[in-house]
C-alpha cells in the first residue's frame, strides 16, 4: 500500500495514534539526525521524525516533508510492536528499473566496443 494512501485510511482512528506514537521513539533517537544528509533515505527518515512529532496525519500533510514520504510503499505488520516496512513505491520501482536497464545497455555495449577493438 502507498504511504498516503495508508495515512489516508487511518486518520481518525486509533491507528493514527497508535503509529503517531511508534514514530515518536525515532525524535526521541539523537543518532538519527546523521542520516538526514544522506541521499534520498535522509529525507525519508527525516519525513518519519516529523511524523512523529506531528500532533496528527493532517498536520502532517501540511508539512513539505509529506511529499518526500507519500510515494513510498508500506507493509505494516504489528503496528503495536512498530513492525512496520517501508519500501520503495510503484514510481520508485519504475526509475530503479529504468536505471538497471541503462546500466546493462551500457554494459552490453561497452564490452562490445572492447571486443571490436580486440579483432574478435
Amino acid at each position: 500500500m502507498i504511504v498516503s494512501d495508508y495515512l489516508d485510511s487511518i486518520e481518525g482512528t486509533e491507528q493514527e495514534a497508535v503509529l503517531l506514537k511508534a514514530f515518536t521513539e525515532l525524535t526521541e533517537d539523537k543518532d538519527i539526525a546523521k542520516v538526514f544528509g544522506l541521499p534520498i533515505v535522509g529525507k525519508l527518515i527525516k519525513a518519519l521524525v516529523v511524523l512523529g512529532s506531528s500532533e496528527s496525519i493532517d498536520a502532517f500533510r501540511q508539512t513539505e516533508h509529506y511529499m518526500n514520504i507519500k510515494d513510498w510503499g508500506i507493509t505494516v505488520f504489528d503496528l503495536e510492536k512498530g513492525y512496520i516496512s517501508i519500501h520503495p513505491g510503484l514510481q520508485h520501482r519504475k526509475k530503479i528499473f529504468i536505471a538497471a536497464i541503462a546500466i546493462g545497455i551500457g554494459i552490453y555495449l561497452i564490452r562490445r566496443c572492447k571486443k571490436r577493438r580486440m579483432g574478435l
